[in-house]
């Protein structure tokens, strides 16, 4: 991101106290805290549980946005979103690959992590707004670098550089992967999103997390789904679309003042 934000001239965040305030709660809150609960997740049970649980990340984005401050606007459908969480607890409970102790506290990991996503796409607006949706992600992560680099000395995790080139190919390419493109390249258009549809409607882009983590888990990694999960999904599912489905009146003066300002010019 550093690369990206020079060569597309976006200036450096200046000195404001206040900016830097939001990008800081911005990375700890919406990376640092959640990249380390989501890998625990990934340690402690499968992909497939880890994609339903994460599923339901557009409802606490709407919850969120509706008490700080969001466009975003409760309707009836949004009630609906009981629905999610109604899933949530079917994939939850679901037998299967992830049953035991340790894969039940990964499974509880995985929506706290959704959670903290949630809270950052919110918290992610007002800095996008100031400065770009570029400098956002690469303050941001900036800072997040060096508070995990800072984390990792402090409890001796952190390898030496040479200890990289002991790593195995697979792993080194999928850890390239995840920090390029599901993660810095996805926050940009990720921050764009909330910057221009605002948080809820940005954040239904993980509606398809759990249909491919579920799928894919299956065809990639022979992770067994029980029935219950598919059930599980099926309830997420709908109970992001019918969220999706309440954003519509909030957008509705948005339209009408384009509308306004087009006839107008």
């Amino acid at each position: 991101m550093l690369l990206t934000s020079a060569i597309s001239g976006k200036v450096w965040p200046g000195s404001r106290a206040g900016l830097w305030a939001k990008l800081l709660a911005l990375a700890l809150i919406g990376q640092v805290v959640p990249f380390m609960v989501l890998a625990n997740a990934a340690r402690l049970t499968t992909s497939a549980d880890m994609a339903l649980m994460m599923g339901a990340q557009p409802i606490f984005v709407f919850l969120f946005g509706c008490f700080l401050g969001s466009s975003d606007r409760w309707t009836w459908p949004a009630a609906m979103l009981a629905l999610g969480f109604a899933g949530l607890g079917v994939a939850f409970w679901s037998p299967g690959a992830g049953s035991g102790a340790h894969a039940m506290l990964g499974r509880g990991f995985a929506p706290a992590a959704g959670v903290l996503y949630g809270m950052g796409a919110v918290i992610s607006g007002a800095p996008t707004r100031e400065i770009g949706s570029v400098s956002a992600v690469t303050a941001s992560m900036t800072i997040s670098t060096l508070a995990l680099g800072l984390i990792g000395l402090a409890f001796g995790r952190l390898s030496p550089p040479v200890a990289l080139f002991e790593i195995p190919l697979g792993p080194m390419l999928a850890m390239g992967a995840l920090g390029v493109f599901n993660t810095a390249l996805a926050y940009d258009v990720y921050f764009r999103l909330v910057h221009e549809e605002e948080p809820t409607f940005a954040s239904l882009n993980n509606s398809i997390a759990p249909l491919i983590g579920v799928i894919g888990g299956a065809a990639a990694l022979a992770e067994p789904i029980a029935p219950s999960a598919w059930a599980g999904l099926a309830l997420v599912l709908l109970g992001v679309a019918l969220t999706g489905r309440s954003l519509q009146p909030a957008k509705a003066p948005h339209a009408r003042k384009a509308a306004v300002r087009a006839s107008a010019s």
